[in-house]
């Protein structure tokens, strides 16, 4: 099952590129709904870099453990602004997360999250989930970019 959800934000499309490249940015904008923490013996970098699959912890509100999650990152296309990282985890076997910036002008983009899920019995209601942490996280971009 896919999810898209996508908005407009007032930006230009290299300060946008910029942030999608830091792992700190995918932190705040998931927060609080979600925080991922690296596992034992495992660190993140500044930057996503392709082919390596992070291990994180994930957890609802930073309370409640929601299992190992694995991102790795299998496409950074700057010249297209896409990024799509192939996902799994102990709630979803598949979380493969396209996003994609596109100018619109010069200080305004069109910023679009597009998931595949696969959670079995769960992929309903992960789907639901999808829409609105998604949405949750359009709006931390638009307050993150107004800084």
């Amino acid at each position: 099952m896919k999810a898209k959800i996508s908005t407009v934000l007032r930006t230009n499309e290299s300060r946008m590129w910029d942030e999608l490249q830091k792992v700190s940015s995918l932190m705040h904008v998931a927060s609080p709904i979600l925080k991922f923490t690296p596992q034992e013996h495992c660190s993140l970098p500044k930057q996503w870099a392709l082919g390596i699959a992070y291990k994180l912890k994930l957890s609802f509100f930073g309370v409640i453990p929601l299992g190992n999650h694995a991102i790795e990152l299998v496409e950074i296309n700057e010249e297209e602004r896409r990024i799509v990282t192939n996902e799994h985890g102990r709630l979803a076997r598949v979380w493969n997360h396209t996003i994609r910036i596109e100018a619109l002008d010069d200080q305004t983009i069109y910023y679009s999250d597009e998931i595949e899920i696969k959670a079995g019995l769960l992929t309903a209601p992960t789907w639901l989930f999808a829409h609105l942490f998604y949405r949750h996280r359009q709006r931390r971009w638009k307050k993150l970019l107004e800084r």
